[in-house]
């Protein structure tokens, strides 16, 4: 967990850089910085249920943003029907206030990480990004909150990429066309 609140500590100080003229490359840097805080403190609490730590970090290799966000995008609608029940107050609406906000951050900034990243005709600006950091703050603290919960280490195992998810895409590949595929107009 350090590699990850360091790189939250790297994206604030990123979106300071330049607090009296922020630049855009900072701020892009500082937003996708943030997300990958995020997607590491998620997948080294995963990891970290593995016995052996010298395969921990190989292991980590095998978590893939799109089952990712998949699997946080589930959560995020599975708590959005148990929150329109109106559960009581106590300890089973606290852990769910909590997973949603885990699960609700990481898409929304695995997204804001893409327009960061690729979309270079939207401007970012200072205090937008730094409610961004806010955000993906207040879901350390909830994770720190929830981390030991039965229903939350389950969520960190559906977030690997599934058997079936890997089939889908490798038939999608090959289908693509290839140059040699396209037809000789001469």
């Amino acid at each position: 967990m350090a590699y990850a609140n360091e790189l939250l500590e790297l994206a604030q100080e990123l979106a300071n850089l330049h607090p009296d003229h922020p630049h855009q490359p900072s701020l892009r840097r500082a937003v996708s910085t943030a997300y990958y805080a995020l997607f590491h403190l998620l997948i080294s609490e995963a990891t970290a249920n593995w016995q052996r730590p010298e395969l921990r970090a190989v292991l980590g290799r095998v978590f893939d943003h799109g089952p990712m966000k998949q699997a946080a995008d589930k959560k995020v609608t599975e708590l959005n029907n148990y929150f329109k029940e109106k559960p009581p107050e106590g300890p089973e609406r606290t852990l769910a206030f909590h997973f949603y906000i885990v699960a609700d951050t990481f898409g929304q900034a695995q997204y804001h990480r893409n327009e960061a990243d690729y979309n270079t005709a939207r401007d970012w600006h200072l205090t937008e990004v730094l409610l961004h950091i806010d955000g993906i703050s207040a879901a350390f603290d909830s994770w720190n909150i929830i981390r030991e919960e039965p229903s939350v280490q389950a969520f960190l195992v559906s977030m690997l990429p599934s058997k079936e998810r890997k089939q889908s895409e490798r038939l999608r590949q090959e289908k693509r066309p290839t140059l040699t595929d396209t037809p000789n107009p001469s």
